[in-house]
């Protein structure tokens, strides 16, 4: 078949997946708001595939916390996280016509990424969507990482949310300051995965966890010869790293963001010492706070990491191209803000790992003062203030 014709292909399915959304729409609408409407649901939560991240926290603390709350958790059927999210309550099966007349009858959309608890994934639809806004519905944007670049989809006119959780100060002023919102509409809370980083148990284990690259994941591009797959293969299958982690007993574990996943088969260890990690067999909340060590390009895992107090190194060898064709530089400068030290060449990367090790992995005291700044709030009480936040804005919308 002729790219054309594939071209062609996908955006006829687009098309009619699009025309099938406006027509569900047109029923679920009245529909939604006549059974559901006025009996507060709030509808929780992140990927449509996934609960282990903002959302999945914040449904575990309402469910134990105010089981009162009529709190329904959207989620695929087939995955691999449904029987998790299922015994602690109610789930709301992605894409179903109740997840349609929810959608359009329920009080509160909480949701780690814009509008991702929406029943369809047509880009187009999520316009549709917000002209269909009731004006009393509230939308919560719980954020899937920490936000540090300029990102004009978060700004209030785009995203159309009523409450945005921050999760550091720094963070929380820069988009205070620039994403047009008025005060009451950003708030800093802290994140609802943040009251589980205070116990942790860790293992003899470095984790590798980059981030995608918008460019990487366009059709038609050559991923398997880009910088990113040679550049990360480099450091997976370095001896000199290999040695010094298996002399030390240490694990070395490669697990790349949810959008590189589909090509991880490209990506290789020379040894047993270090594993290609799958989406499906690992839990991101876990690998975090069992690793002793991170390492990562620019994925905001790493304020997660900071958070409960641990090294990290990052490995930033495409920055011209990552700052022009995917995030734009924001606030947070890594030389100067970081929570440990900036490589820029795979050789670099592997001796300041080697040079971790044989120090005893620890966090010197520099990035530890960094890391106190940018996070004066340090407790177990993330998800009681989003959950008075969000009663409070659900109350004004009313």
């Amino acid at each position: 078949m002729s790219t054309k014709t594939k071209i062609l292909k996908a955006k006829t399915k687009r098309l009619f997946e699009f025309i099938g959304a406006v027509m569900r729409t047109g029923a679920a609408y009245p529909l939604g708001r006549l059974i559901y409407g006025g009996k507060g649901i709030w509808l929780v939560g992140e990927r449509p595939n996934q609960a282990q991240d903002n959302g999945y926290h914040f449904f575990k603390y309402l469910r134990e916390n105010h089981p009162e709350r009529r709190v329904y958790y959207v989620i695929k059927k087939d995955s691999a996280h449904l029987d998790k999210v299922a015994r602690l309550g109610e789930v709301l099966y992605y894409g179903t016509w109740k997840h349609w007349l929810m959608y359009f009858g329920c009080e509160a959309v909480i949701s780690t990424h814009i509008r991702k608890v929406l029943p369809s994934e047509i880009w187009h639809y999520r316009e549709l969507a917000a002209r269909f806004k009731q004006k009393n519905k509230t939308i919560v944007f719980l954020q899937h990482g920490v936000t540090q670049a300029d990102m004009p989809l978060m700004y209030r006119e785009n995203a159309r949310v009523d409450l945005f959780i921050c999760a550091a100060e720094p963070e929380y002023e820069y988009v205070r300051s620039n994403f047009h919102y008025n005060n009451d509409e950003v708030k800093y809370t802290g994140f609802a995965r943040y009251d589980k980083l205070h116990e942790f148990k860790l293992k003899k284990q470095i984790l590798i966890m980059p981030t995608w690259r918008r460019w990487l994941v366009k059709e038609g591009y050559d991923i398997e010869h880009s910088d990113y797959v040679r550049e990360w293969n480099k450091v997976l299958t370095d001896r000199r790293l290999i040695d010094a982690a298996e002399k030390a007993g240490y694990t070395i574990l490669f697990y790349p963001h949810s959008e590189i996943q589909p090509w991880i088969d490209l990506f290789h260890s020379a040894d047993d010492t270090v594993v290609i990690a799958r989406d499906t067999d690992y839990d991101v909340q876990t690998l975090l706070k069992e690793s002793a060590l991170l390492i990562t390009d620019h994925s905001s895992v790493f304020f997660d990491f900071a958070y409960m107090r641990k090294p990290m190194l990052y490995f930033q060898f495409d920055n011209d191209d990552y700052y022009a064709k995917h995030y734009p530089k924001g606030y947070f400068d890594f030389e100067r803000d970081g929570f440990g030290k900036v490589t820029y060449t795979a050789a670099e990367l592997v001796d300041s790992l080697i040079e971790s090790i044989e120090n005893g992995v620890v966090l010197t005291e520099e990035y530890n003062k960094r890391i106190d700044r940018f996070f004066p709030l340090y407790d177990r009480n993330n998800c009681e203030r989003i959950y008075n936040e969000t009663v409070k804005i659900c109350n004004r919308n009313a």
